[in-house]
Parts: structure tokens; C-alpha cells; sequence
């Protein structure tokens, strides 16, 4: 069961990372190396046996600032009904960025609320 907590902390850790990779080309690129980055550090944490639970709410203060700034963008998207441009190439379209944006500091706040509440000790890996 251990090696497979490791895998899954792991997966997650490749996941922020890769997510950080793909905003490298947008005009704020320090500010997703940082969200994404300590997103990964949570998970990354928990590999080697440390909690670092306490740096949650900044990290999380990190995701809240980017959700605020997108979430006008994700709620445009939403009204369009243009659902399938979110999997699709980069639209000419301001508002697909947004909910792309909106939808992965989703996903980075669901793993550091995770890793928050769910504190490592008591032997448990996971």
C-alpha cells in the first residue's frame, strides 16, 4: 500500500509540474511556477516523509488570488456554451484561457486542501 501512496504523491507532484510547464508562455509565467510549484511541494512533501501542512494557507492565498482573477473569464466561458473549445487549440477567444486557468487552480486547490486537512504521522502514508 506504501508503494502505491508514493506513486500517487509522485503523480501529482508530475501533474503540478507539467501544469506549471504549460503556462511557461504566458505573460504572468512566475506566477503559475509558483502556484503549481507549491502545489507540487505538498505532495513532494509527503514522499519523503515531511509535512509542510503549515505553508497550506499561503499557497492556497496563491490559488485564491489567481481564482479571483480568473473566475470573471470561467463564468464568460460558462455563458458562451462553447464547451468544446476548452479541449481544443487556443481560441481567439479571451475567455477560454480564463477557464482553463480557472479549472486547473481548481485542481491545485482540491490536492493543497487535501494535503491541509489530511496531515501525514500516525505511520500513515497516504
Amino acid at each position: 500500500m506504501k508503494n502505491i501512496a508514493i506513486l500517487l504523491h509522485l503523480s501529482l507532484v508530475v501533474l503540478y509540474f507539467y501544469m506549471a510547464e504549460v503556462q511557461l508562455n504566458d505573460p504572468d509565467p512566475l506566477y503559475w511556477i509558483c502556484t503549481y510549484g507549491f502545489a507540487a511541494l505538498f505532495p513532494l512533501s509527503r514522499v519523503f516523509g515531511r509535512d509542510i501542512a503549515k505553508f497550506a494557507p499561503f499557497a492556497l492565498g496563491l490559488v485564491v488570488a489567481g481564482l479571483l482573477a480568473s473566475a470573471p473569464g470561467f463564468i464568460d466561458y460558462l455563458r458562451s456554451g462553447d464547451y468544446s473549445s476548452l479541449t481544443g487549440s487556443m481560441s481567439l477567444a479571451p475567455y477560454v484561457e480564463y477557464a482553463r486557468e480557472f479549472l486547473g487552480l481548481i485542481i491545485a486547490t482540491v490536492g493543497i486542501l487535501f494535503y491541509w486537512l489530511r496531515p501525514s504521522g500516525g505511520g500513515r502514508s497516504w
